[in-house]
């Protein structure tokens, strides 16, 4: 069984994005190293995920801030076999409102992943929100990310991007990992693209019947994926997953590196490192 590790890398961002906050908004990184500390040499193999989008263009004035506010420690994570990944955010200024909003198919993308691209080799991708489409995971794979990881198998979901409100829906996809569709992004198809979903566990009665009645208020009555509830690496896991994929993939955000958080996440890894014939891959090791 292969186990991927992945951190979305956000900034902290206000809602909604009008105006060019004040102060570091990379400053939430500090979390990063007080984890590495924690951690002192015991963490596995992790795909960090670094935000290069509009939103971080609008706020610092680069695409690439997120590395060039860290470089070191990109660098030095690197240097020890972690590998270094792509994270954005589908939001645009719109100039009407005068703030950012959901934008399905950015003219930005290709501008972000270019400035991304001169620091690394971009490889791996996460999507804020988890978002997945037929245009993006066609456009990733014209830019020659050769894995995504935001799939998130029997979810539906609402997010919201400034003051539009945007459905998350992989209520059909497998819960290996898959070649999509260039034509339906949710099924095995012809992209060389590798999807590889976040990895489900349990849901409990309550839960599911929280999850129904939220769909319902939204207009969905699916019962898809009704049993299946997303964890990040650090919050707590009462047990393990679940699961019959060849890779288990696993996400958080440095947001989540609380005191709790880092104890949790460490605890957590320690319970995956236990299990039979484990091997901790980044990304692109997957294929």
């Amino acid at each position: 069984m292969k186990i991927l590790l992945g951190c979305d890398v956000d900034p902290a961002l206000p809602a909604p994005l009008t105006r060019r906050p004040d102060g570091n908004i990379w400053q939430c990184l500090d979390n990063i190293d007080r984890f590495l500390d924690a951690a002192d040499g015991a963490l596995p193999p992790i795909t960090w995920l670094i935000r290069a989008d509009e939103s971080v263009r609008f706020c610092t004035g680069r695409f690439d801030s997120g590395f060039l506010s860290r470089q070191l420690l990109w660098q030095s994570l690197a240097d020890r076999g972690d590998e270094l990944g792509w994270h954005f955010h589908l939001m645009s200024y719109d100039e009407a409102r005068g703030a950012f909003g959901f934008d399905a198919d950015p003219s930005w993308l290709s501008s972000a992943h270019h400035a991304i691209g001169r620091h690394f080799a971009v490889r791996a991708t996460r999507t804020g929100w988890d978002y997945g489409s037929d245009v993006l995971l066609r456009r990733l794979d014209a830019l020659g990310i050769v894995v995504d990881f935001s799939a998130l198998p029997g979810h539906i979901g609402w997010q919201w991007a400034g003051g539009d409100k945007l459905r998350v829906d992989w209520s059909r996809c497998p819960r290996s990992p898959y070649h999509p569709s260039s034509d339906d992004y949710q099924r095995p198809g012809d992209l060389a693209l590798l999807e590889v979903p976040i990895t489900p566990f349990i849901n409990s009665p309550v839960g599911m019947a929280k999850r129904l009645g939220w769909r319902l208020r939204n207009g969905s009555g699916s019962l898809a994926g009704l049993k299946n509830r997303t964890r990040m690496l650090t919050q707590p896991w009462d047990v393990l997953p679940t699961s019959d994929s060849p890779v288990w993939a696993f996400f958080f955000h440095p947001e989540d590196l609380d005191r709790q958080g880092i104890e949790e996440g460490l605890r957590n890894v320690r319970r995956l490192q236990t299990l039979p014939k484990a091997e901790f891959v980044v990304a692109s090791a997957v294929l």
